[in-house]
Parts: structure tokens; C-alpha cells; sequence
């Protein structure tokens, strides 16, 4: 299987390729592009590949733009997004599959096998215009909050988002605390809308009912009781930071992506 790998994020380029590999010893992801021009230049030679995985977002752009003024692609293509929300119920009638991020292994191994039953006759696996056009209308990049604004004493400050080292709730209200300093604000967002909205799931991930961490400023990992981490973050906490057992998978493969 020849594959074209179309991915922005370094380490998702990773470790896509390490599952590959794994799992599919004869397969080969022989071409890598990381944006939209560099993928509509490939798919002028499309019958170089079996199967393209297809990150959503690049950088310059959404993939499915690249796919404009194509024929109907006979060519199994397999999604791969941070974003469950939006138009994923179409992706089913539309291509192969699609596989969310943080990547699970055995969930990306699972659309790869569907690709080894491929029927490039099937209507139901082809990306057809009308459904390019759809997507490229409707689905808006992904845009997260860049800083936050919050009072300390009798001024106002912002923070960057860059500069968070974890988000907790507490007694109804919502904490940020703040890398290197450990100065925590009081914020106008609950965790679940950090969570859904403001944050972005490959940089902020949420260890338990009550806290969000922020990859940056996370400096080590332990084993904990009962199957939980436990993390020590770039910032001073009071209670320790425990990823829940019900989370330690997803977590690990979110490290890992």
C-alpha cells in the first residue's frame, strides 16, 4: 500500500508513520506534504497512491480545498481532525473513514485495515464535488482564544494563552494559573467551555473533572494509586495533579500524538 501522507504537525507525521509501520509491515507512506498546495500538486499524479491520510487543518489552509476541480476521487481517504463537532456524520457517507486526535492506535489501525477491503467502485467511499464544495463552504478554521483577561487587585491584565500552565475549578469558580510565577486568576469561562470552544485539544487536555492542563508546562509524569499519573507542572499546585483512571489511555496517546 503506497501512501500519501498529508499531515502539518511533526509529531503526528510521527506517529502516523510509526502505526504504519507496526501494523503494516509491506506499507509505505512514500510522500509527506504539510499544506494545501503541496498536496494539490500531488494529487495531479494520484495514481502514485493506494491511500492518503488527510489531516484537516494545515497551515495554510483546509485540505479539502485541494481537492477543488477534481474528478470523483476513486481513491480511499481516511480524515484525520481534532474537531468531532462538525460534519463528521457526512465524513461517513464520503470517504473511508476518519480518525480523531489525539491519534489511538488501535482506532487509526482500524480505518487502515477498512482501506485493505476498498472498493474503488463504491459510491459510497468516493469524495464526489458537491461534498467538497459543502465541507470548503461551511467548515470555518478552527480559531482558539489567544489570552485571557482577568482582574488583579484594582487592574485589569491579560494572559496569554501560551502562558497558562493549568486551568482548575474550584468552589464554582474557574482558576488560571499562571507558568514559572504560579499566579492564579479568576476567569470568566467554565471548564467545559475551555474544553469545547476556547482551547486547543492538541496543546490543552483535560486530566480530570476539575483541571486542564497545558502540554507546555507539564514536566513530569509518575505512576499514581490505582492506575492513575500523577504531574508535576511548570507552577506550584496544593493538591496533587492526578490524571483519572478513566483517562490514563487517552492521556498517554495525547502525549504521544
Amino acid at each position: 500500500m503506497r501512501i500519501l501522507l498529508v499531515e502539518d504537525e511533526p509529531l503526528a507525521q510521527k506517529r502516523i508513520k510509526s502505526i504504519v509501520s507496526q501494523n503494516f509491515s509491506d506499507w509505505k507512506v512514500i510522500d509527506s506534504v504539510q499544506s494545501v498546495r503541496e498536496f494539490r500538486s500531488k494529487l495531479e499524479n494520484i495514481s502514485n497512491y493506494d491511500l492518503i491520510l488527510c489531516d484537516i487543518h494545515l497551515a495554510d489552509g483546509l485540505s479539502f480545498k485541494a481537492f477543488a476541480g477534481m474528478a470523483d476521487l476513486k481513491i480511499p481517504v481516511i480524515f484525520i481532525t481534532a474537531y468531532d463537532e462538525y460534519a463528521l456524520q457526512s465524513f461517513d457517507h464520503n470517504c473511508l473513514d476518519y480518525v480523531l486526535k489525539p491519534i489511538d492506535e488501535q482506532r487509526l489501525v482500524k480505518a487502515l485495515q477498512k482501506a485493505q477491503k476498498f472498493n474503488p467502485n463504491s459510491k459510497t467511499t468516493s469524495l464526489d464535488q458537491s461534498f467538497i464544495n459543502n465541507i470548503v463552504k461551511h467548515y470555518t478554521s478552527k480559531s482558539y482564544k489567544k489570552r485571557f483577561l482577568t482582574k488583579l487587585g484594582n487592574k485589569f491584565v491579560f494572559i496569554p494563552v501560551e502562558n497558562v500552565a493549568y486551568f482548575y475549578a474550584e468552589e464554582g469558580l474557574t482558576y488560571l494559573v499562571e507558568i514559572g510565577s504560579s499566579v492564579r486568576y479568576v476567569i470568566d469561562h467554565s471548564l467545559s467551555e475551555l474544553e469545547s470552544d476556547l482551547l486547543d485539544p492538541l496543546k490543552f487536555y483535560r486530566i480530570n473533572r476539575s483541571m486542564i492542563i497545558h502540554l507546555d508546562g507539564l514536566v513530569e509524569i509518575k505512576p499514581y494509586l490505582n492506575g492513575r499519573l500523577a504531574l508535576a507542572m511548570n507552577a506550584k499546585s496544593e493538591d496533587a495533579l492526578v490524571v483519572a483512571r478513566e483517562r490514563v489511555n487517552e492521556f498517554k496517546s495525547w502525549i504521544n500524538q
